[in-house]
């Protein structure tokens, strides 16, 4: 526990914002020059904490995704809606191929739900994935080899992802030692490792159940935060969506229940009718 909470009060540390310059992000330029929206509205609707890191996590942003990169996509689609294609309300950035696949039909609100989460969860990978992260997480009190390690170890994981989500509990515990020892971050430290527990248990949440006997289940804390951390500032179209979804959710009782492998479930019933 002692290590989670110190990852956490290390995650504040403040470091300054790399420039960031929209006009040199290729994607952003192309959906002014299409569209006609301003700069600023195109920016404005990505996720807020990846400009932070500077021009070219941006631009791996708009790029990643699935192979089409990310697309500047109509809510309402251009056939449907011609006068709202200048609209950036009516618009968020999306993966391509399912921008491509949708053709001239209107974004449903969940289609809308898992745009906002996809752009959330690349944006967190790509940025979690620089060394400027891990300075950001661990203070510049640790050298350079640190931080390689720490990006060794996610890449790892990443590889390893799907045997993480569907292997034994046994062979899960195998796999997360032998990345801390193989990518070298074992020899970091328990401030490294937990912030490192921390990410992977965001990206996989069942490895709670390998976590408690590793006695490192106090990093649960860093991964809320981080969370946290990349849907503070949610754009305008974000904002709207939330609205949409909290709609839906009217006469409704929802309860979260955290399941034992981590997992989370929510129970939804009518609220009485008086």
């Amino acid at each position: 526990m002692t290590a989670g909470l110190g990852a956490v009060g290390a995650s504040l540390s403040e470091f300054a914002d790399i420039p960031f310059n929209a006009d040199q992000v290729t994607r952003i330029t192309s959906a002014m020059k299409n569209y006609g929206i301003e700069r600023a509205d195109a920016v404005k609707a990505l996720p807020q904490e990846l400009t932070k890191f500077g021009t070219d996590v941006v631009d791996q942003f708009t790029r990643g995704g699935d192979p089409y990169g990310k697309h500047w996509s109509h809510i309402e689609s251009q056939k449907n809606n011609p006068g709202g294609t200048g609209d950036s309300k009516n618009a968020i950035w999306e993966d391509g191929s399912k921008n491509m696949s949708r053709g001239s039909q209107n974004m449903t609100v969940q289609e809308r739900v898992t745009a906002s989460f996809d752009n959330h969860m690349d944006a967190f990978l790509i940025t979690v994935r620089t060394q400027e992260f891990w300075q950001r997480t661990l203070g510049n009190a640790f050298e350079a080899s640190v931080y390689a390690a720490a990006i060794t170890a996610l890449d790892m994981l990443l590889i390893h992802r799907d045997d993480l989500f569907n292997a034994s509990t046994e062979r899960k515990k195998e796999i997360l030692v032998e990345i801390l020892k193989n990518s070298g971050l074992m020899a970091a430290g328990a401030l490294p490792v937990s912030v490192f527990l921390a990410v992977a248990l965001m990206l996989i949440p069942g490895l709670t159940v390998v976590m408690i006997p590793l006695g490192v289940v106090g990093s649960v804390g860093l991964s809320i935060r981080l969370i946290k951390s990349l849907v503070d500032n949610p754009s305008e179209q974000e904002q709207n969506l939330l609205t949409a979804v909290q709609s839906h959710l009217q006469g409704l009782i929802y309860e979260f229940r955290r399941n034992k492998d981590g997992s989370l479930t929510i129970d939804v019933e009518s609220l009485p009718v008086n």
